[in-house]
């Protein structure tokens, strides 16, 4: 099989998920989300977390420590209306124990737009404190 001149090779077409993408900050935030993932690709897992940062390119979240998530997940923040957003753990470090509550880094599957940030960070409930926070950094 050879390859059409024109045609672009594989190594040249760009992807977030595989590229090293410009640092977005975190911006500190305090929502109610919730995080659904699949256990032994039999049964739906639904579990509440608080949404403690966030940037187009991810998030940092904390749940209790009940079930340890895998490394793809589903996160919906409700009162943002922002819809269900495809995650996966950051590599490397990305869970801290903090007593009995896990803090998870997750990166986006797709760049947020500046308006879903928006609108998350408006239905926060954080109050007093700067935005701009960088945690696990």
């Amino acid at each position: 099989m050879t390859q059409q001149p024109d045609a672009p090779s594989i190594r040249r077409i760009s992807s977030f998920m595989y590229d090293v993408e410009p640092r977005f900050p975190f911006k500190a935030t305090r929502n109610a989300g919730h995080i659904e993932f699949s256990r032994n690709a039999l049964t739906l897992v639904q579990q509440r977390c608080s949404l403690r940062n966030i940037s187009r390119a991810g998030a940092i979240i904390e749940i209790f420590a009940t079930i340890e998530p895998p490394a793809a997940i589903t996160l919906e923040i409700p009162d943002a209306q922002a819809g269900k957003i495809g995650c996966v753990r950051w590599s490397g470090t990305s869970s801290i124990r903090i007593g009995k509550k896990i803090a998870l880094r997750l990166r986006f599957l797709k760049l947020l737009s500046e308006e879903h940030v928006s609108r998350i960070l408006a239905s926060s409930t954080l109050e007093g404190e700067p935005r701009d926070f960088a945690f696990f950094v």
